[in-house]
């Protein structure tokens, strides 16, 4: 008697939700998370607000150094070992970040939060969605960009509140308990590396006779970074962190220069969200049905029109508008980096690409408060700072222009075009 062999049902949607939720917990060590603590940390430390940017410049950078080791040893090692690890040390960076009494204990906590929550448990996070979905992959990170978003949404609130009843310094320490109570048992019950380990296939795809057929290029990191396309989106990459993390840590400063009240200028995170989710799941939809060049030109236009915008933020629409199309910026970027890496230059050395790609991004978030501090001191009001800044957009426009998708020739070599 043949008995008939119980298939189990694909696991990526399930981890698809687990990996969402990791980048989502990833809060604290964003810059919407640490800048629920700004005002507590500079008064409490006896620091200036420019020492403050300073330290969390100097954090971030270090932080992003590790990224191309960090994505190699995911590659090496597999997703589910290295989130455990991450999550848990993120979490200890996290609860250290409540004792810290000066200047360099801060610094050493920027690093911590920022290299193992913005930059590690992120990049942890979609890589293993990238193992998981090929061609659905657009559909399944505008999901998760979708949801992580809209959890991240509310952080600023829950952790506003562990702060008003707990204090500053027990809401770092409880948001690391949370962390890692929530994360690593999640992690170690139910996280798998690959469909492959399984008996499965990316989207859940029967095997097929003529699998064969259905090859992508893999690329080492020396191969992606010598293409055009890794550059191209990196760079965009490059140009919206620094300048969505600039107007985001100063944003109550520009709000209530165009004449916001501190409630109002609250209030304008969340168009800012709505964009951010939308944006998120449309362009992630489209890297599978429309020219990556047009998103990467749309994406920046965006960027550009929130710039250009600010001339006319009042309270009312013009705030409105102008976070709307930030918040549209940065959840096409995030969305387009997740998805693009993986259909370019394929899975198999994927950790250590991104690592690369990610320590770019996570370097530029750190200057681009300095950016704008530095060019409101130029310019001497935030108009003409913000027409200033909507040159950079319109360079990266420009260069996508430019953009090449890599195809790698039957040599297996980079073709010049």
């Amino acid at each position: 008697m043949v008995h008939a062999t119980k298939v189990e049902p694909f696991r990526g949607w399930g981890l698809l939700g687990l990996s969402t939720l990791a980048i989502s917990l990833t809060l604290p060590g964003q810059t919407i998370g640490v800048s629920s603590f700004a005002d507590h940390l500079t008064t409490d430390l006896a620091i200036s607000a420019t020492s403050l940017s300073t330290a969390y410049l100097i954090g971030t950078i270090s932080g992003s150094l590790a990224m191309p080791t960090i994505g190699r040893w995911i590659d090496r090692t597999g997703v589910r070992k290295t989130m455990i690890l991450i999550a848990t040390a993120f979490s200890i960076a996290v609860a250290y970040m409540g004792t810290v009494r000066h200047l360099w204990m801060l610094v050493i906590g920027f690093v911590g939060i920022r290299m193992l929550g913005q930059g590690a448990l992120s990049l942890v996070g979609q890589t293993s969605i990238a193992l998981w979905f090929d061609q659905k992959r657009g559909l399944a990170f505008g999901l998760s960009m979708t949801a992580s978003a809209g959890l991240m949404s509310l952080g600023p609130l829950g952790l506003t509140s562990l702060i008003e009843n707990f204090g500053w310094r027990w809401a770092w320490v409880i948001s690391a308990v949370c962390i890692f109570l929530i994360l690593v048992p999640a992690t170690w019950r139910w996280m798998e590396d690959r469909p492959e380990s399984l008996g499965q296939r990316p989207d859940g795809r029967a095997f097929q006779h003529d699998d064969a057929v259905i090859e992508i290029d893999q690329y080492t990191v020396r191969e992606a970074a010598a293409t055009n396309a890794f550059w191209v989106l990196t760079g965009v990459t490059v140009v919206s962190s620094a300048l969505i993390t600039g107007v985001t840590f100063h944003h109550f400063a520009l709000m209530e220069a165009a004449g916001l009240t501190t409630g109002e200028a609250a209030a304008v995170f969340v168009p800012q969200m709505v964009g951010t989710v939308a944006a998120g799941f449309i362009w992630a939809w489209l890297t599978d049905r429309v020219s990556a060049k047009f998103l990467l030109i749309s994406c920046q236009a965006s960027l550009l029109g929130a710039h250009l915008s600010y001339a006319w933020v009042s309270p009312g629409i013009g705030a409105a508008l102008y976070s709307l199309l930030l918040g549209a910026n940065g959840g096409s970027i995030r969305a387009l980096a997740s998805a693009l890496y993986p259909k370019w230059f394929g899975t198999e050395n994927i950790g250590a690409i991104r690592g690369l790609a990610t320590a770019f991004g996570v370097g530029a978030s750190a200057i681009g408060p300095l950016i704008v501090a530095l060019g409101f001191r130029a310019t001497g009001d935030y108009v003409s700072l913000n027409y200033f800044l909507a040159l950079v957009p319109a360079v990266a426009i420009f260069a996508s222009f430019l953009l090449r998708v890599p195809k790698k020739s039957s040599s297996d070599h980079e073709p010049t075009a």
